[in-house]
């Protein structure tokens, strides 16, 4: 496929901007909250990144799955190469062997591979594509022309298909949301990371909060999509971190306060279970609660290392190294 020309602002359509941008860092990204027959619960995610620094274009491949009965986790992690080749083309963007994502007429189907797990659903488009913030553009926490992304979601697809699971297969449904974004901006600058939610209302509202707590300048952007599938940008909200846990000798946010004037309403966010390393992020499928303690939808939240760790990163005093980002996990 050739390479998309970058502009944020004056980009083209959902389709056009599905490829890959010359010069870009970037990701397809889906993540589903889907049940069994049975009413268990499971979390799936998938997630093809494609880097670029200079003539070094790694592209990394994971797939997840979280089993809430059994309060267990699934993952595999590689770097695509001559056995995982890369098809990314404008109905596609795949990794032979480990996941694949191809759009059709009706939607999105995603199949994910992994020792003990297969996955192969279906996703609806559903209420359709948004352009999140500023009609797709997103200022990466910083005042620079260079660290912007494009991004854009389907937030609400209706998913079915089946989950194969230590070889016993199950008919699942649920939901998932599905990202596209990439842009310019400095992956190595911690200023740029970021604490970002996707929260998914059981009243069929969504809400993407995209948020750079730990800056001099705090920035905090994002978008509110209704029943209908009409949606806004959304930035006059606070959140405010509640608590921390520690993964991997790094910290990270495990709990979050919320208001948002949209919904006239306070919001608890906290993690169903702990949280998991992906590549080189955390991420958690958290419960999103009125200050009653009612639980009215989920999130998944994905937490990037410099929003808590500036000083240790700075240091080096961590395990974090490129050699172990970009090896093969999988357990």
């Amino acid at each position: 496929m050739k390479k998309i020309v970058y502009d944020p602002i004056n980009h083209g359509s959902f389709d056009r901007e599905w490829g890959i941008h010359k010069n870009n860092r970037e990701w397809w990204y889906a993540t589903g909250i889907v049940h069994d027959e049975e009413g268990n619960m499971y979390s799936y995610q998938y997630t093809l990144l494609h880097l670029a620094f200079g003539i070094f274009v790694p592209k990394v491949a994971m797939v997840a799955l979280t089993d809430y009965k059994e309060k267990r986790h699934y993952y595999l992690q590689t770097l695509a190469g001559k056995k995982a080749k890369v098809y990314v083309d404008e109905n596609e963007a795949s990794v032979s062997g480990v996941a694949s994502a191809k759009k059709n007429s009706g939607g999105i189907n995603i199949k994910l591979w992994h020792k003990d797990f297969t996955l192969d659903v279906d996703c609806a488009y559903g209420k359709g594509p948004v352009w999140h913030c500023d009609n797709g553009f997103l200022q990466m926490g910083i005042d620079d022309a260079k660290a912007t992304t494009l991004y854009y979601s389907w937030t609400n697809m209706p998913t079915t298909g089946t989950l194969t699971l230590n070889g016993v297969q199950k008919k699942i449904t649920g939901k998932t949301w599905f990202d596209k974004q990439g842009g310019t901006y400095n992956m190595a600058n911690m200023s740029c990371h970021w604490e970002w939610f996707s929260l998914r209302f059981f009243d069929d509202e969504e809400v993407m909060l995209f948020t750079f707590p730990h800056n001099e300048i705090p920035e905090f952007d994002g978008t509110f999509i209704g029943k209908d599938g009409a949606y806004h940008r959304l930035n006059n909200y606070t959140i405010e971190s509640t608590s921390v846990t520690e993964f991997n000798g790094l910290k990270w946010s495990s709990g979050w306060k919320l208001h948002m004037n949209e919904k006239d309403q306070d919001y608890i966010i906290e993690p169903l279970q702990e949280g998991h390393m992906n590549f080189a992020y955390f991420e958690e499928l958290c419960a999103i609660k009125k200050l009653d303690g009612e639980i009215v939808g989920y999130a998944f939240a994905e937490l990037l290392p410099g929003v808590l760790n500036k000083e240790a990163l700075s240091s080096g005093s961590t395990n974090i190294s490129m050699k172990n980002l970009f090896k093969r996990v999988e357990f």
